[in-house]
């Protein structure tokens, strides 16, 4: 297995952060708005996946199967992170549904020295959210909707620090700044690679 880049803040603050969480959860609106407020670079992995792969994500379901997919996601996510760390970049990074879900992703993320913020709503309001929006490969009907939320929740309950996303997404964006979770970078390099020793 390849051993992730570890990537340490200079400054003690973190420059660095992904967002899990359900389908439905806020994390394209969050990321953005939040990286905004930062000035930070804000990378959606599920845009990442379709550019690279020049498919939509419905497309990449239908003709690569799940498997395939989930392999160019986590191909993506080790790019992310290498882009931030060469770039010295300050990212928000918002992980698609099933990221955080999948084998050794919270292990290679933690490994990786990149905390996670899990964004929390009740099953109810992301079903209410997700009924209105389209391009979703895994939201077939309610009964699929709450067995698949039911399944991930254990991964999103191993992310570094919760949020509850059910409101307002500036409100959401209020609650992280204040509670410290980031912080803004000055001008100085933010990233070291460290070369694990292994």
């Amino acid at each position: 297995m390849i051993q992730p880049p570890l990537l340490r803040a200079l400054s003690g603050r973190v420059q660095m952060l992904c967002l899990a969480g359900f389908m439905g959860s806020g994390k394209t609106t969050v990321g953005t708005l939040l990286a905004r407020q930062l000035a930070w670079r804000f990378v959606d992995l599920d845009e990442r996946i379709e550019q690279s792969a020049g498919l939509t994500i419905p497309q990449m379901f239908e003709r690569l199967g799940e498997p395939g997919f989930r392999q160019i996601e986590a191909d993506q996510l080790r790019a992310a992170l290498g882009r931030a760390a060469e770039l010295k970049e300050s990212t928000i990074l918002a992980l698609g549904g099933g990221t955080y879900a999948q084998p050794g992703c919270p292990e290679f993320l933690r490994n990786s020295g990149v905390p996670v913020l899990w964004l929390d709503s009740p099953v109810e309001v992301l079903l209410a959210r997700c009924m209105t929006m389209t391009g979703r490969p895994l939201f077939r009907d309610e009964a699929s909707f709450r067995a698949l939320y039911g399944q991930r929740l254990p991964s999103y309950q191993l992310a570094d620090f919760r949020v509850d996303s059910s409101g307002d997404p500036s409100q959401v964006v209020a609650e992280i700044l204040g509670r410290r979770i980031v912080g803004a970078g000055g001008g100085e390099a933010h990233l070291v690679v460290e070369k694990p020793s292994s």
